[in-house]
Parts: structure tokens; sequence; C-alpha cells
């Protein structure tokens, strides 16, 4: 008689944080930016706090993935990229065109409109939100709009119920492999927030 094995699909996912321990900061944080409702930001998303106005920006970047081109990118799903954005690529910082659409249709990549291509973008590349690069007598380089310097606690979703907060945690260690965004260099001191060391990215 033949053994008919059932499998069960079970929904879940790996955890961000290094035996789920985190030291979070008392309070919570209004969000800086405006979030479409059923948005989620992730356990361990990085976050910019400012302590003296209370608010917390979430930190933005994506990995390009093959087969986009340098106007219309393909990139990671998970990031938290909304039209209007400014971006440039981790470093190079040469350029910072604006978000001017995102198709979200297909199932294993977005697609990025930039207003202006992005010359040299290519795949495994970083986006990260980023000010004006400038040209002429005064050029300069882009540079990240926020560097992180705490992460999300707990999973949030904007339900536009309440008052919306984010909790930061400051003392953590988060398995990268398990996150979905990608970390700029400019984010970075080795394996740690730069604006914040004792956060730190294990990869086993």
């Amino acid at each position: 008689m033949a053994i008919d094995f059932k499998k069960e699909k079970i929904s879940g996912r790996s955890p961000e944080f290094w035996r789920g321990e985190a030291k979070v900061l008392p309070g919570g944080f209004k969000p800086t930016e405006d979030f479409p409702l059923g948005t989620v930001v992730r356990r361990a998303t990085p976050l910019f706090v400012d302590f003296e106005a209370r608010t917390a920006a979430v930190c933005k970047s994506a990995l390009v993935l093959d087969g986009g081109t340098t106007t219309k990118p393909r990139v990671a799903k998970g990031h938290y990229f909304a039209v209007g954005d400014r971006l440039t690529k981790s470093g190079d910082c040469a350029l910072s065109p604006t978000i001017s659409a995102i198709d979200r249709t297909n199932p294993a990549y977005d697609v990025i409109t930039l207003s202006a291509a992005y010359t040299g973008l290519a795949k495994d590349n970083i986006l990260m939100e980023s000010t004006e690069a400038t040209t002429g007598d005064n050029a300069k380089k882009a540079e990240p709009l926020h560097v992180p310097n705490m992460v999300e606690s707990a999973d949030y979703e904007f339900t536009g119920k309440g008052l919306p907060t984010l909790d930061a945690a400051y003392d953590v260690v988060i398995l990268y492999k398990n996150v979905p965004y990608p970390l700029p260099a400019e984010w970075l001191a080795g394996n740690f927030l730069k604006a914040n060391p004792n956060i730190m990215f294990i990869t086993q």
C-alpha cells in the first residue's frame, strides 16, 4: 500500500532579529513620510530618529535587478520608494533623478520610472533616497537623505486609524539575509550602522 504524503504550506518568514532580542526606545515616533494605507513597515527597517522632534523617517533603499534600463530599472520587492522621491546610486551619487512612476504589477520585481536616465546603472547596484546632485560652478554630489540611527522594532501597518507611531530599537543584532532591503555603504561602518554602532548586521 502506497503512502501519500500531503504537504501543507504555512505562511511566515525567517526572524530578522538574532534570538528575537532588541532594546527599544521608550515612547513612539511620528512618521515624517506618508504611506498608502496597508503599507507595513517591517521589523528591522532602518529609521532616522529625531529625538527633539520625536519623529522617525524610513530610510529607503532598493536593489537593482537584471532586465531593466537606465530610465526604468527593475528593483527587488520590499522597498519603500514612492513617486516624487529623489534617489541616487550608492558609491556613485553623481545623479539624483526623481521617481515618476512605480509599476508593482509583476510579482517578481517592481519597475521604477526615473525622470532622467541614470548613466551606468546596472544589476546589483543599490539605490537610496537622496538629496539633489548639482552641476556647474557649485557642483556637488548627492548624499543620503537620511542616514539611519535606529531600526523599526516590530511590524507596523498604516491603517488610517489612531495616531501613526513607529517604535525604534537602538540595540540589536540583525540577520541581514532575512531582510528585504540592501545596505548602502554610506549607511555603514563595517558591519554596524555608521550612526549607531549598537546595531549590527550579520550574515550567518
